[in-house]
């Protein structure tokens, strides 16, 4: 974000020649011959004279309203048409430092799509309820390495099961907020540090093995296999599907009660 008024995106690729910054755009909503009538996804090239500092290729683009929620990526190199324009089938780079992704949401979701190549697009996260986040004046603990009894867990199945307890089981099953309400269970069994498996964005998809009678596709559960280090997980998010930045809010949200 740069002051409000303007959006600045950004990517190190240090070894391509051209850089392409891809957004998502109202079909029709731009000038002829850079994106048809039924295509949402309209390229920009970057001129390296302008938008080249040494390996990191960058653009300032006027705020659209409203920013948060589009959607964004990056060609590198791709193959052109005769037009000079990218390929339809060229594929898209992701922002490595994306804030959230368009990755399904709900912990009942899976990021399975009908055997295509998972490739989700980033999300301009909403910067201003980032920055009105209120910490309520909650600070780190400060518990000495020494004394840590530490609990390792999987957001996900830590409260996916009914017989977890949590009381909004519905709606919070498996999820950041489903976390917090577990808490006090924590507490009482003198657990004062928790580890937490990858909750950032991952590929489920990502599993080569699959399920022995059935034989469906199984899912990268643990989640090593990470895809936006940035981005929390939509689907350990109660609200994901609801309100941009949903995840990282929660995520937020979980820290703080734990530190409390």
């Amino acid at each position: 974000e740069a002051g409000g008024n303007a959006l600045n995106f950004s990517i190190l690729a240090p070894d391509v020649a051209s850089a392409w910054l891809v957004l998502e755009v109202h079909a029709g909503k731009v000038e002829a011959g850079q994106v048809s009538e039924q295509h949402q996804l309209a390229p920009f090239k970057l001129a390296p004279s302008r938008h080249r500092t040494g390996p990191v290729w960058h653009v300032e683009l006027a705020r659209p309203a409203p920013a948060s929620g589009l959607r964004y990526g990056w060609l590198l190199d791709p193959p052109l048409e005769a037009d000079g324009m990218p390929l339809a089938s060229a594929p898209l780079v992701l922002d490595p430092c994306a804030r959230a992704l368009d990755s399904a949401c709900s912990a009942l979701a899976w990021n399975r799509r009908g055997g295509c190549k998972y490739s989700p697009m980033a999300v301009v996260p909403d910067f201003g309820a980032l920055r009105a986040f209120d910490w309520e004046g909650v600070t780190l603990p400060g518990c000495h390495l020494k004394d840590l009894i530490i609990y390792e867990a999987h957001v996900r199945s830590f409260t996916r099961h009914p017989d977890s307890g949590v009381s909004r089981w519905h709606s919070h099953a498996g999820t950041f907020l489903g976390l917090v309400e577990k808490i006090p269970h924590l507490l009482r069994l003198g657990v004062n540090c928790i580890e937490l498996l990858p909750l950032f964005e991952f590929d489920e998809t990502a599993c080569p093995r699959i399920h022995p009678e059935t034989q469906e596709p199984l899912c990268n559960y643990w989640g090593y296999h990470t895809a936006a280090y940035f981005a929390p997980m939509q689907r350990f998010a109660a609200n994901a599907a609801a309100r941009v930045s949903a995840a990282a809010l929660e995520f937020k949200t979980m820290v703080r009660e734990l530190h409390r």
